[in-house]
C-alpha cells in the first residue's frame, strides 16, 4: 500500500504537466470535420432546434461559447465552419450561418 501511495504521489505531477496548456479548450481539439457536411446539417437547422438538440444531432462542436449568448461552431467540408447561435442555453435558434476560409460569411436559411 505504502509504495503505491509513493508512485502516485510521483506519478501525478508527470501527468498533471502532460495535459498543460488544454485547460481552456472546448469542444474537438482538432481539425477533422468527422462526419459533417454542410449539406447533412442543412436539414435539421430549423426554428426547433436548440444548443442541446444540436449537439445530439451534429456532435460536439469544434467550439462554443460558454456564457451570455451561446454560439456553437461546427467545421465541415472544404475549410467551412457552421456557425449556429442561440439567446441560451434553452433557447431556440436565432441565427446560423457558413464561412469560408477567408472569413466570408454566407447566412443559412432556418427551416421552419
Amino acid at each position: 500500500m505504502r509504495i503505491t501511495r509513493h508512485a502516485l504521489l510521483l506519478a501525478f505531477p508527470l501527468l498533471l504537466a502532460g495535459c498543460k496548456g488544454t485547460e481552456r479548450i472546448q469542444g474537438t481539439p482538432s481539425n477533422l470535420t468527422e462526419f459533417r457536411t454542410l449539406d447533412s446539417m442543412r436539414p435539421y437547422i430549423t426554428t426547433s432546434l436548440t444548443p442541446r438538440k444540436a449537439k445530439e444531432q451534429f456532435g460536439t462542436p469544434n467550439s462554443q461559447t460558454t456564457v451570455g449568448e451561446i454560439v456553437l461552431v461546427y467545421d465541415v467540408e472544404n475549410s467551412q465552419k457552421v456557425t449556429l447561435g442561440f439567446p441560451s442555453l434553452e433557447g431556440q435558434i436565432i441565427y446560423a450561418s457558413v464561412s469560408d476560409k477567408t472569413g466570408a460569411s454566407t447566412t443559412l436559411q432556418i427551416l421552419p
